[in-house]
């Protein structure tokens, strides 16, 4: 394996000093990590301040010290620590993009703002409910990436990116989610108290379980799956015939382990770093639906800065969703890549699926949907016309 270049991680302690401040030793890197990270893609770097992390080939366009925005303005910034929650864990690419923030920003400000990481959902022992919780009070969580599955806990309108195989590919993902799609999500997250500084992406979730390979609708009859805290994903797999049950993923590892539940369905970097692939035996790339992320900020937190940094704030956020997205995508490559060759999983590609026994639930899906945004207080007219900004032309 090639020795990978420093990005925008590594460059964080030695451009800017103290840009991994706060993230304190329960952030560390444990030695099963480290193992792990080598075995993908990942080359391990320790800090100045200790910490170790991955860094990842995505050219010198993420390097901090260069690619920070540069202030212009004639305002003092406050000193100010915010705190970034995401629920994987540090050598994800949603912590990543969080230190990525911090090194920004830091860089922007000369240290004046630092962006403290909670991978795993620290502060709020695992839930991640109560993360965004947390976010739109703003008290204990100023900035967070979170899915949209999660977000729809609060408000129906954000499970419309994952209703079924809305989307082929990475180009349909991206026209729809850089158009009014995303517009009409970043309206929706404003009305809870946020500014949605980008949406980064999670992926398209793919299934593993310990018993056969799924190939049509008929091979998840006999299974028991774990899903997220979603009523689109319980009335998906409900249509499909499937007994589902939602569980925390801070538990789904020790219940895959036990044999409490026979599998569960999360986008290959989750399940990567989670080591799924331990407790498992078989994967479908289904590509069955998608799971985008929200780089949000609690907009009271925001409102404090002038519209001068508010400008710096931006630019670096989006910087930080733009590597996210390029690092996810790296990574599943790398991961399917991985997997499809040595005997951690036996891979069921997608053409090797029945995709259209699957598909057949799909208008049934819609139906349940578009009736959720009905009974919320939509017309059905405007319910129609918001899930339509979802599907790919």
């Amino acid at each position: 394996m090639k020795m990978k270049k420093l990005i925008a991680v590594a460059m964080c302690a030695a451009m800017v000093g103290a840009a991994f401040t706060g993230c304190g030793s329960t952030n560390k890197a444990s030695d099963a990590d480290k193992d792990k990270a080598d075995t993908s893609s990942a080359t391990m770097i320790t800090g100045t301040d200790g910490l170790t992390y991955n860094a990842y080939d995505l050219s010198d366009q993420y390097v901090a010290a260069t690619e920070a925005a540069v202030y212009e303005g004639s305002e003092a910034w406050p000193e100010v620590t915010w705190n970034f929650d995401c629920s994987t864990g540090e050598l994800s690419s949603w912590a990543q993009a969080g230190y990525y923030f911090n090194a920004l920003m830091q860089e922007s400000t000369k240290g004046a703002v630092k962006v403290q990481v909670y991978p795993g959902e620290q502060l709020t022992n695992g839930d991640q409910v109560a993360g965004i919780q947390g976010l739109m009070d703003g008290d204990t969580i100023q900035v967070s990436l979170h899915s949209n599955l999660i977000y729809a806990n609060f408000d129906s309108r954000f499970n419309a990116p994952s209703i079924p195989f809305s989307f082929s590919n990475y180009e349909d993902v991206d026209a729809v989610m850089g158009g009014e799609g995303g517009a009409a999500l970043k309206d929706v997250l404003g009305e809870y108290g946020l500014v949605c500084e980008g949406i980064a992406e999670n992926g398209f979730r793919q299934i593993t379980n310990s018993k056969h390979p799924v190939k049509s609708v008929s091979d998840l009859a006999d299974l028991k799956m774990r899903i997220c805290s979603n009523d689109l994903c319980a009335e998906l797999y409900k249509q499909w015939g499937c007994d589902a049950t939602v569980m925390n993923w801070s538990e789904t590892y020790t219940a895959l382990q036990q044999g409490t539940i026979d599998g569960q369905e999360n986008p290959e970097t989750a399940i990567d770093s989670a080591s799924v692939q331990d407790v498992q035996s078989y994967i479908s790339l289904w590509n069955a639906y998608y799971d985008c992320l929200f780089f949000c900020i609690n907009k009271n937190a925001y409102d404090q800065f002038s519209d001068d940094q508010k400008a710096i704030i931006d630019a670096n956020a989006a910087k930080a969703v733009e590597y996210q997205k390029a690092l996810n995508r790296q990574q599943v490559d790398a991961l399917v890549g991985e997997w499809t060759t040595g005997d951690a999983f036996e891979v069921t590609p997608l053409e090797e699926i029945d995709i259209d026994s699957f598909k057949g639930v799909v208008g049934a899906v819609k139906d349940w949907y578009k009736q959720k945004l009905v009974s919320d207080g939509m017309t059905d007219a405007d319910a129609a016309a918001f899930i339509a900004k979802f599907q790919a032309a």
